[in-house]
């Protein structure tokens, strides 16, 4: 029994391993495609600010020169021309507040030299490489930035991407129309806001979700699992001999409180193993009465055997009578010989021998029975009532002695239990779509009650187990094992039409030529 809950336990156990597993998996996945996903989403939009700022450095450019030509002025000469005009206004508008927060730009030629830059506000993370030259100007060093200014000497906007040290970093270039010079901004945006709002708006509630959904999983495969440990226990107990132990009630009827846990696979499973020990209960109770029965019938004959030929020996019947005595022997031989066929013969009737196949006409055997049995009909004055399939649908196709024996059976049964001036009746159906032959017999006797119904079939059960009914609990259940070899069924129910017992069986058709 220990062993049973050892295997339910490890069992329960895998499967939670394997969800959580599964669990931790999905989610970390789908934590790492949330992050890529935010991170490329940073990338883009610097790129788009950085492309947008340095369009719109180029446009007012344009607005401000009204597409004239002009160059920069370096130093303030104290003249008013228009290229000095240009000039400030260009350097003011590039310094002013709207750009200062976005990115680092600069105006510069195509040796790299810079005229105008906004002033940075924070990480030197925007600023692109420069050093003072000898004229007192700084120049670009920036080998990617130089490498822009150069491509874009044909009025394209040409750009470049790049990440690390904790910033995506995208830079831009084009050339201003009308002009010999060039717009360059770079943009830089820290991972670390991204990385904050992944932590504060995603990984904790995917982890808060996570741990919940284990939890969740633990509890409702655990619960989910004990039927199977119910189940497992109780066929430990029955494997030790106690047919007393049953499935708990909640386990077998989805309407209990387990049920939101209780599929009804495993309710159903529940049940079929109660059914199934109740069946094993009724078989152990039945074999010994059975064996009760077989010992009674068997040492009776042998007790007078043993006393008529101990007779015999001692010369207590003398030998005028032995003839007597000794036919008196062979009948309790033969009854003993009848007892050992009929236990030995249940066992042998599951197999279909293919070489006794063969086709047969329904009704001309049930017909043949009717009358080999009239002499038990008459002293009963029991009227038996046929309504048969005139054909061509009652050609049946198995082995005909033995399925003969099952009508015999039955109707034997039949006349047995009903009672004088009864009626039986017995009918055919022939089914061709089905492939079969429907056969019902039914009578007007007592019939039999519904709970012994389903035992009626099973070896060894007697309705009554009393000694006023002959028989061995046998006949029935070879009924049965006939048909089965045959791929059939048997059942009983309550005869509506005559009000006692009915039996249903089938016999098989002909296969179809194909």
């Amino acid at each position: 029994m220990s062993s049973g809950k050892k295997v339910s336990t490890n069992f329960a156990v895998f499967i939670i391993s394997f969800l959580v597993f599964t669990t931790i998996v999905v989610f970390a996945v789908m934590l790492f495609l949330s992050y890529e996903n935010m991170h490329n989403n940073l990338i883009i939009s610097n790129k788009d600010s950085t492309e947008l700022i340095t369009m719109d450095i180029v446009k007012d450019c344009m607005k401000l020169t009204e597409g004239k030509d002009f160059v920069f002025t370096l130093e303030n000469d104290g003249s008013d021309s228009d290229d000095y005009r240009y000039s400030t206004l260009i350097t003011m508008f590039v310094d002013s507040e709207i750009y200062r927060r976005n990115g680092s730009i600069y105006i510069v030629d195509e040796d790299g030299m810079i005229y105008c830059r906004n002033q940075l506000v924070g990480d030197g993370n925007n600023q692109i490489q420069a050093e003072k030259g000898d004229n007192g100007r700084y120049y670009i060093i920036d080998d990617a930035a130089m490498g822009l200014v150069r491509q874009a000497a044909d009025g394209q906007m040409y750009g470049s991407d790049d990440s690390g040290n904790g910033f995506v970093m995208s830079m831009r270039c084009i050339r201003i129309s009308n002009t010999d010079y060039y717009c360059l901004v770079k943009c830089a945006a820290a991972t670390s806001k991204v990385t904050q709002e992944y932590i504060s708006v995603i990984m904790l509630p995917a982890i808060i979700a996570m741990l919940i959904a284990i939890s969740l999983y633990v509890a409702f495969v655990w619960m989910s699992l004990e039927p199977v440990k119910e189940i497992s226990n109780v066929i430990s107990k029955v494997a030790d001999g106690d047919f007393k132990a049953r499935v708990n009630p909640k386990y077998t009827n989805e309407d209990e409180g387990v049920g939101f846990t209780l599929s009804s696979e495993f309710s159903q499973m529940g049940s079929t193993v109660n059914n199934m020990i109740e069946s094993l209960e009724n078989q152990e109770k039945d074999r010994e009465l059975f064996i009760s029965s077989i010992a009674h019938d068997i040492r009776t004959p042998l007790t007078s055997i043993n006393g008529f030929v101990t007779a015999m020996l001692d010369g207590t019947i003398p030998p005028s009578d032995r003839d007597r005595y000794l036919n008196l022997i062979k009948q309790e031989t033969d009854r003993i010989r009848r007892l050992v066929v009929s236990m030995t013969e249940a066992s042998s009737l599951a197999h279909l021998n293919p070489e006794l196949v063969e086709a047969f006409n329904t009704s001309d055997m049930i017909r043949d029975i009717i009358d080999n049995l009239e002499s038990q009909l008459k002293d009963k004055d029991i009227r038996i009532v046929t309504s048969l399939d005139p054909g061509p649908n009652n050609i049946a196709y198995g082995d005909a002695e033995q399925l003969c024996r099952v009508l015999v059976n039955i109707i034997s049964n039949s006349i047995k239990f009903t009672p004088t001036g009864g009626t039986i009746k017995v009918s055919t159906d022939g089914k061709p779509r089905e492939g079969r032959i429907d056969i019902t017999i039914e009578d007007s006797g007592p019939g039999i009650e519904e709970d012994k119904r389903k035992r009626i079939f099973e070896s060894f059960y007697k309705g009554d187990p009393s000694r006023k009914v002959e028989g061995f609990g046998l006949g029935l259940y070879i009924c049965k094992q006939i048909l089965a070899a045959h791929g059939q069924t048997i059942t009983c129910s309550e005869s509506g039409e005559l009000g006692g017992a009915r039996f249903d069986f089938s016999f098989a058709m002909p296969p179809k030529e194909s």
